[in-house]
């Protein structure tokens, strides 16, 4: 198992990279298990293409969802 992790301050482009990498990766049928930990939920709202957002890490967390 590969792992590859993103971070640094803010606003400079974590999330569009990390999304873009792993929609790009399983377009080539690799497995890809991306977490988000941005609590504004950036990541998964750019891989769903949905204004609502997903259950994130911090969500577990804290405690507000049950897995």
């Amino acid at each position: 198992m590969e792992s590859i992790a993103f971070y640094g301050k803010g606003g400079i482009g974590k999330s569009f990279i990390s999304a873009n990498i792993s929609y790009y990766l399983a377009k080539k049928k690799r497995r890809v298990l991306h977490i988000g930990c941005d609590p504004k939920h950036d990541s998964t709202i750019l891989l769903l293409k949905e204004n609502k957002p997903a259950m994130t890490v911090l969500d577990v967390i804290g405690d507000n969802i049950t897995v």
